[in-house]
């Protein structure tokens, strides 16, 4: 595990690494208005997890709030950074971190793959952009207030090859992180053709 300090525009902002492999997701927070950060115990969670099995994991943080434009050029910058490292490049955001993926994603021609845990279908005025090609893994909770009734809409909408997988939980994912971090692992497995292998 390795700590950065990225720099961009004259603003800094800090992220994880974890792994050292040639494939990279770069992974978003929550919002941090709310306390979400690259240390949130469910990107944690999958960070570990992509980085037991040979896909290194980029948790980052925002620079600072502005609503989504910030967050996004934040995003956008982590990629160009890793893209020096990395061979092939994915990216994961959680709640109104989704929604930054999301329109990261449709930035970022070299993405090769996109999971959202719990998207919304907007944030205040930032709305889910799902236009980008690459492959998308949709995760939620059934019992999610904040996205259940439009999931069946977003997924119709995500263009290119995609996949959803819902569980028995809520926004939250208490009890599910592991089966959800499995998931996501399994998805990036698929799109970087990696072998399964745990690494050692």
């Amino acid at each position: 595990m390795e700590e950065l300090t990225l720099h961009r525009d004259n603003k800094e902002f800090y992220a994880t690494l974890y792994g050292n492999s040639s494939y990279c997701v770069v992974l978003c927070p929550p919002h941090p208005m709310y306390g979400g950060n690259r240390g949130d115990g469910r990107l944690v969670t999958v960070a570990q997890e992509l980085a037991n099995y040979n896909i290194s994991a980029l948790c980052i943080d925002y620079s600072s709030y502005t609503g989504g434009d910030g967050e996004i050029r934040d995003t956008l910058f982590a990629l160009t950074y890793m893209e020096k490292i990395a061979s092939s490049l994915g990216l994961l955001g959680y709640s109104y971190g989704a929604v930054v993926a999301s329109n990261a994603a449709a930035k970022f021609p070299n993405l090769r793959g996109l999971a959202l845990l719990s998207p919304l279908k907007r944030v205040n005025g930032l709305e889910i952009d799902l236009s980008s090609n690459c492959k998308k893994l949709i995760i939620y909770g059934s019992h999610d207030p904040l996205v259940i009734e439009d999931i069946d809409e977003l997924y119709r909408l995500a263009k290119g090859e995609k996949q959803k997988f819902s569980l028995d939980t809520d926004h939250f994912y208490f009890g599910y992180e592991r089966v959800a971090a499995e998931a996501v692992r399994r998805f990036f497995h698929e799109v970087f053709q990696v072998l399964n292998e745990e690494v050692s």
